[in-house]
């Protein structure tokens, strides 16, 4: 049945670009699929997907397992649509911040729950006893300790730890995801997606996989494929669609032959070059032009202040200099009252967390002291996990010398904000409003800008942390 999608106008059941993605070709409907699987990741909106023939869906939040949403044998099933309506917003739930003041003690004591992995997996019947398993991995949650992952920069086996610490807990869940749909057509008393995985080490098997990811997602989905390569999945079975993508593996990987993973990424979009220092696949970048900054930016794209940003963004090319632009921007705030500290920070908080500060029993000016003292120490420590040493005070002081100027000019409250804002527009899978889904660079990626994105040959970089 034919199902257009909500955000890229395709057929969410016709997947014969397979074939040709899998072979490395830049294919445009591929893309298209694959940035809505990533945004699925999300928000868990499987109506349209289960109208076009999906089923069979299973929902990871943090440690948390949800399945039973699937296909209604008929309009009077009432259990099932039930379930489909009821489960995705369970776990659209867990997702949420639920205590500000804990969440904000727990990140100045460091001690983020480590299990924050979130995905959605799926299944499709192509034929009789053909089958296609779809997986979105999602990408930050608004929650403190989302971002713990990202910030894990050790890496033993040449892969991010944090990175590869969700991937792993994916896989943990691989037994505990089944596939009722597929075991009855082929016989089998059950099918997980373990099962499913070791059909895909052998010719001829009954299953593909479709992998996609935004951001942290598609850093946790390059793991996920290599890992899953080296066990041996064959290739043929697989393709990776990552948007947003950080840097994942210390070392340079041969993954043209190996690893079907298409990246893709936007030229103004800073967390493309952060992580470590190479890319997991084939990776393609749009660059920022005229039309595609007054699409993706709007109103902001005129802006002084929002260009100064920008401007500032891209002197950040890789984790080193993402660092120590956070250490001057911390520094740069040192100088400026104790509540206009507090109220440029919360910029960075959701509002639930923001609106808490008045409830914590501590002074204005404690809590500033505080928030920038364990900041500068953490933003220290992860710049030393990565380099191996600590930031010199010449290097933190090259970029407080272009931040500063900046705050001095906009406000350190207004320069915070635009930060915040910078970071949402250059970084935006889509965008959700009615009408307006392709103003954003991802989406205006694979919808206008397909034609000019180019091929990324990245540099031969020195091992990270060598």
């Amino acid at each position: 049945m034919s199902q257009l999608s909500r955000y890229t106008g395709i057929d969410l059941s016709d997947l014969n670009w397979y074939q040709a993605a899998n072979r490395g070709e830049l294919n445009h409907q591929a893309a298209r699929f694959g940035l809505e699987l990533a945004q699925l990741a999300y928000d868990f909106e499987v109506d349209q997907w289960l109208d076009a023939g999906w089923t069979d869906v299973s929902i990871q939040v943090n440690s948390r397992l949800f399945s039973g949403v699937g296909a209604q044998d008929e309009e009077k099933d009432w259990l099932q649509q039930a379930k489909n309506m009821v489960l995705p917003k369970l776990a659209q739930s867990l997702k949420s911040v639920a205590n500000p003041i804990t969440e904000i003690r727990s990140l100045l004591n460091q001690e983020q729950e480590l299990e924050t992995g979130k995905a959605i997996v799926l299944l499709k019947q192509d034929e009789e006893k053909r089958f296609t398993i779809a997986i979105g991995f999602m990408g930050t949650g608004k929650r403190v300790q989302d971002w713990a992952g990202n910030m894990r920069f050790m890496h033993e086996d040449h892969l991010h730890e944090g990175f590869t610490f969700i991937a792993n807990q994916f896989i943990e869940n691989e037994k505990d995801i089944h596939f009722p749909t597929a075991a009855s057509a082929l016989g089998l008393k059950d099918l997980t997606l373990d099962d499913v995985l070791f059909f895909c080490r052998m010719a001829d098997s009954p299953f593909r996989l479709i992998l996609a990811g935004h951001s942290q997602g598609a850093a946790v989905l390059q793991v996920w494929t290599w890992k899953k390569r080296q066990e041996g999945v064959l290739r043929e079975y697989l393709n990776g669609f990552g948007y947003a993508a950080p840097v994942v593996a210390s070392q340079p990987v041969d993954t043209r032959a190996t690893c079907p993973i298409t990246l893709f990424l936007a030229e103004e979009d800073v967390f493309t070059r952060v992580g470590l220092s190479h890319h997991i696949g084939t990776a393609w970048r749009l660059a920022a032009d005229e039309a595609f900054r007054a699409a993706c930016y709007g109103k902001y794209d005129k802006d002084s202040l929002f260009s100064a940003v920008l401007g500032l963004f891209n002197r950040i090319s890789d984790t080193r200099t993402g660092f120590l632009f956070c250490l001057a921007y911390l520094e740069s705030l040192s100088d400026r009252p104790e509540k206009m500290v507090l109220e440029s920070l919360s910029a960075f908080l959701e509002k639930p967390w923001a609106e808490s500060f008045a409830d914590l029993p501590m002074k204005t000016e404690e809590w500033a002291d505080k928030l920038l003292r364990q900041g500068k120490l953490a933003f220290a420590g992860f710049y030393q996990d990565v380099e191996g040493r600590e930031p010199s005070d010449e290097e933190v002081g090259e970029m407080y010398a272009l931040i500063n100027p900046v705050m001095d000019r906009f406000g350190a409250i207004a320069f915070s904000q635009m930060i915040v804002k910078a970071l949402h527009l250059t970084h935006s899978l889509v965008n959700r409003e009615t009408g307006l889904s392709d103003y954003a660079p991802y989406s205006y990626m694979v919808i206008r800008g397909f034609d000019d994105l180019t091929r990324v040959e990245e540099e031969k970089k020195p091992d990270a942390g060598a």
